[in-house]
């Protein structure tokens, strides 16, 4: 139950705001939409027509239900309509002094007991109270975009929030059915703080030439499950806007991976804004699928982590043919033949073939691996490794002997950790960090991935199931190449590679 019966939404002309008011008036709260451009309620009440329209055509609401919700959605933009709210959510533009001043101001207009609650992404929730009036009363509530269709809420106390109030505005939140989980007061909570550094290491990827946006999108999808590759998530949510997140995040955090990469700031002058502008990261072009493939033979004994024991890939394997996979890498160079690929590891495959001229490397010979976490069953993706002047009938040739036998392939630079690892190591540590810095249960950091991201297992689950040693061996790898600080492994990483160490001594 829920004491709270009327709720302001500040913001309601923008996106998130209007998504928050249709939240709270399909949940039967009697729901004051406050903007100061009319234009924008008007679209938002558009919008919320819309959306109940649809909701109605696809039985989820009867239209009798449809029409209550619209009654209870009320227009403003006069703050004082605001003033005999219970909760007023604000989500206006992310600035501290923007959102002090518009506290300040609902602090004169509304009563003792009406409680403030921010959509912040980035800010601190101590600060922007700071000076209200009420700091004991405002409490951090962040949605997930499109807050209409997400159920996972963020839920932060200040320094000074009283336990009455947090405890009133989390009750609201499962009344208006929404799923809240509790995070303390740090930058970027759960999700934009294992987020925004992601979404800028896949930025420098592409702008490093590892991968091309598609393949990374490939990569993480097949590989990792995810609903959506962040790629397309980046042009989703528009790079003028990860650039302010950037913006807003590296001055508090000072980590060099919430930085704004160089190629978002170029991409943005130029107007490549993603989705909102019709040209982004993704080219929109697809590859088609190789139907048929040179035969293969196979080379080496050693155990090989792609293809174990019984997989239907070892038994589509010829006595002869043009093409030779070395499995557990094994490697022998063969100029004779077509293509040469050879099964990576943590290595690199400048690790088998050398790097002589330094950078102008390449020949018949081609890296692969099998992406697997762990020891769960291998997926479906294989990466594909190619040095710079790798032979493209080789590539060709190594994509069709993967993709006729049903795996998905993807293209990258010969670069330590390929495309998953690369990307993902550093989002695991941080997660395994935020537990021991108490920002969230490991639960309730597991459950706003896979709430407000739609990842099939939260980063906690992932890297325990897929063995903290194991995370140790491949971020020690990738770190001493690179010497990123990312990839340095989280302490509970090398207790683990530390215990199994000793075990095995």
């Amino acid at each position: 139950m829920t004491s709270i019966r009327k709720v302001g939404v500040c913001g309601a002309g923008g996106t998130m705001g209007a998504g928050i008011a249709m939240v709270s008036a399909r949940a039967g709260f009697e729901t004051v939409c406050f903007d100061q451009s009319a234009q924008g309620l008007e679209r938002s009440r558009k919008a919320a027509e819309d959306f109940f329209a649809k909701a109605v055509a696809k039985g989820r609401m009867s239209e009798a239900e449809r029409d209550a919700a619209l009654a209870r959605m009320i227009d403003a933009t006069d703050l004082s309509a605001l003033a005999d709210c219970d909760l007023v959510i604000e989500a206006i533009f992310e600035d501290l002094e923007t959102k002090r001043e518009l506290f300040s101001r609902l602090n004169e207009v509304c009563g003792p007991r009406t409680i403030f609650a921010s959509n912040t992404s980035t800010l601190s929730i101590t600060q922007i109270a700071g000076g209200c009036g009420r700091e004991d009363r405002v409490v951090g509530m962040h949605f997930c975009l499109p807050a209409q269709l997400m159920k996972l809420i963020e839920m932060s106390r200040g320094l000074n929030t009283d336990d009455e109030a947090f405890a009133a505005a989390w009750a609201w939140t499962e009344a208006a059915g929404q799923l809240p989980v509790e995070t303390r007061d740090r930058p970027g909570f759960i999700l934009n703080a294992l987020l925004v550094p992601f979404n800028n290491d896949v930025l420098r990827a592409v702008e490093a030439g590892i991968a091309t946006p598609e393949d990374i999108d490939t990569a993480i999808c097949t590989g990792l499950g995810y609903k959506m590759g962040p790629c397309r998530l980046i042009d989703l949510i528009g790079l003028d806007t990860q650039v302010r997140l950037g913006e807003a995040f590296y001055p508090i955090t000072l980590d060099p991976r919430a930085s704004v990469p160089p190629i978002l700031r170029r991409m943005v002058a130029a107007g490549r804004l993603g989705a909102k502008s019709g040209r982004g990261l993704l080219s929109g072009l697809s590859r088609e699928k190789a139907t048929e493939a040179p035969d293969f033979t196979l080379a080496g004994t050693n155990e090989s982590r792609s293809f174990p024991a019984g997989d239907a890939f070892l038994s589509a394997a010829s006595e002869t043919g043009d093409v030779t996979v070395c499995l557990g890498g094994a490697y022998a160079p063969d100029p004779a033949r077509l293509a040469v690929l050879v099964e990576l590891d943590t290595e690199c495959l400048a690790h088998h073939t050398g790097e002589e001229t330094f950078g102008r490397e390449g020949s018949n010979v081609v890296g692969f691996a099998r992406y697997r976490n762990g020891a769960d069953a291998p997926s479906r993706l294989v990466e594909i490794v190619c040095q710079l002047d790798t032979s493209p009938a080789a590539i060709e040739a190594a994509r069709a002997v993967f993709e006729v036998a049903g795996l998905e392939t993807v293209v990258c630079a010969d670069r330590p950790g390929r495309i998953v690892d690369r990307l993902v190591r550093p989002k695991y540590n941080d997660a395994l960090r935020f537990l021991d810095d108490g920002l969230a249960s490991a639960e309730d950091m597991d459950k706003t991935c896979s709430l407000g991201l739609g990842y099939p297992d939260g980063p906690i689950e992932r890297t325990v199931r897929g063995g903290l040693a194991r995370h140790w061996t491949v971020t020690t790898a990738i770190h001493r190449m690179t010497g990123l600080p990312g990839f340095i492994p989280a302490r509970a990483a090398v207790i683990a590679a530390d215990r199994a160490k000793a075990g095995a001594s």
